[in-house]
């Protein structure tokens, strides 16, 4: 009915029943006002709410509606610590890796939330099919491989030149420590374009709200992947096959 509104121009629509009779008229402003009141609910979700709050909500029923969502994110946090904390013996010698974790850290989660905002404005279509959820995934894979690979390169210049020229390290060295890092960065946006496709489709399919699913959870979960491909690498690559200490 929107959709015919927006289509055609009108400024109402007539309801009538089964014999045709007039009951009344839709007016463009009343679908205005439930559209409104659907983004408020949407952009509640998107920050990990159930619902809007008035700003004269009582503080025990606002607290309700965000502890659970905090509560499930604080063990996932806890998640990504206990990650890092395996990777100790990493950090301990090459402690210089630590100052571009954000860097993973922060494009993934980017990258994550990019594929999760096109996914949820997709899965508005009730007619998608399985096909067309196969190609969505496939597509936004292959955005984040090559973006990845991109932004990889990038870094991999980028960062090897800075860690040489300010930082006064030997070449091979500047320049392992960036292609790790260039890497993982490819690794964590591909990987972390699957999750935030993966993850509102699969909420869809149990019939929970996908947009439920997005921002705080999203961007956690693709911590969890850009810590462990990005101190993985760390490990096999420098450590394991450079043997660079």
């Amino acid at each position: 009915m929107y959709e015919q509104l927006k289509d055609y121009s009108e400024d109402l629509i007539p309801v009538l029943d089964n014999q045709n009779k007039m009951l009344g008229v839709i007016t463009a402003q009343s679908l205005i006002d439930v559209v409104d009141e659907e983004m408020g609910e949407d952009y509640a979700m998107l920050a990990g709410l159930t619902a809007e709050e008035d700003l004269n909500e009582p503080l025990k029923q606002s607290m309700k509606k965000r502890l659970p969502w905090l509560f499930a994110l604080l063990l996932l946090g806890l998640l990504v610590s206990a990650v890092v904390g395996a990777f100790e013996k990493v950090v301990a010698q090459l402690t210089l890796i630590m100052a571009f974790q954000s860097l993973i850290l922060d494009m993934s989660g980017n990258v994550g939330t990019q594929s999760l905002a096109v996914t949820i404005r997709v899965l508005m279509d009730e007619n998608l099919t399985f096909r067309n959820k196969l190609k969505l995934v496939g597509k936004e894979m292959r955005i984040g491989f090559f973006n990845g690979l991109l932004l990889g390169i990038l870094s991999f210049i980028m960062v090897g030149l800075y860690i040489m020229l300010f930082k006064h390290k030997a070449f091979l060295f500047s320049f392992a420590i960036s292609g790790c890092i260039g890497i993982s960065l490819i690794l964590a946006i591909l990987i972390s374009s699957g999750v935030g496709t993966l993850i509102p489709l699969f909420f869809k399919k149990i019939k929970v709200d996908p947009a439920v699913t997005s921002g705080p959870l999203i961007t956690t979960v693709n911590d969890l992947v850009a810590v462990v491909t990005y101190y993985g690498m760390s490990w096999i690559f420098l450590l394991n096959i450079l043997k660079i200490v």
